[in-house]
C-alpha cells in the first residue's frame, strides 16, 4: 500500500510537471521607473532593469529580476566640486499572480533577494570616500496592471522595497540568522515596462 501511494504521488507529480512544461511560456521584460525613500527630504531617483519570467499558466508566473537605482549630487564649495554617487542593485526572485485573462490583467506580485549597494564621494575628481560593497536581504510587494496585446504586454505597477539591516553591522548578510528584520530602509516607486511573451489564455 505504501509503495502504491509513493508511486501514485510520483506519477501525479510527473504528469503535473509535463503539463506545466508543455504550457510554460518564457518572457522577457524591460522596466524603467522612479523611486523615493521614506527618509525626509530625499530625492526621487530613476532606475531600470530586466526580468525573465516563466508563465506556468495564464495566472501564474515566476522568474528572476535585476534592477539598478542610481543617485548622485554635485556641490560647489569655495569654487571646488564635491560629488557623491550611490547605486542600489536588487537581484531577486519574482512571483506574479494575474487575476483576469484578456486585454486588461490586474496582478499582484512580490520580489525577494539580495540588494547590493555602494557609495562614493569625490572631491575635484579624486575619490575621498568609497564604501565597500554591501549586500542585504530585501523584499518588495508589487501590484499593477498588465495590458496584453497578443504576445506583447505593457505593465504599470507600484512597488515598495524593504531592505533589511544586519545584526552584526557587517557588509554582508552571511546567513539568514544575521538579518535584522527590525532595521529596514524603505522606498517606494512606480515602474513602467514592456513584456515580450505573456501567458497564453
Amino acid at each position: 500500500m505504501k509503495n502504491f501511494i509513493i508511486k501514485s504521488t510520483v506519477i501525479a507529480g510527473f504528469v503535473l510537471m509535463i503539463n506545466s512544461v508543455a504550457f510554460a511560456q518564457f518572457s522577457l521584460g524591460l522596466q524603467g521607473g522612479l523611486a523615493k525613500s521614506n527618509v525626509e527630504d530625499s530625492k526621487t531617483i530613476a532606475g531600470g532593469g530586466v526580468n525573465l519570467r516563466v508563465f506556468t499558466s495564464p495566472q501564474f508566473a515566476f522568474g528572476i529580476a535585476g534592477k539598478i537605482y542610481a543617485d548622485g549630487s554635485d556641490y560647489r564649495i569655495a569654487g571646488q566640486t564635491l560629488s557623491s554617487t550611490g547605486t542600489l542593485i536588487p537581484v531577486t526572485g519574482t512571483l506574479d499572480y494575474f487575476f483576469l485573462p484578456g486585454l486588461i490583467r490586474p496582478y499582484v506580485g512580490g520580489d525577494a533577494g539580495i540588494y547590493f549597494s555602494k557609495y562614493k564621494a569625490e572631491f575635484n575628481g579624486n575619490t575621498i570616500i568609497e564604501s565597500s560593497k554591501h549586500s542585504n536581504f530585501g523584499a518588495a510587494p508589487r501590484a499593477g496592471i498588465l495590458f496584453a496585446f497578443g504576445n506583447l504586454g505593457i505593465q504599470v505597477e507600484g512597488i515598495y522595497h524593504f531592505v533589511f539591516g544586519n545584526k552584526d553591522h557587517s557588509s554582508t548578510t552571511g546567513s539568514a540568522g544575521n538579518v535584522d528584520f527590525e532595521s529596514t530602509s524603505n522606498f517606494g516607486g512606480v515602474n513602467v515596462g514592456i513584456i515580450f511573451g505573456i501567458g497564453k489564455e
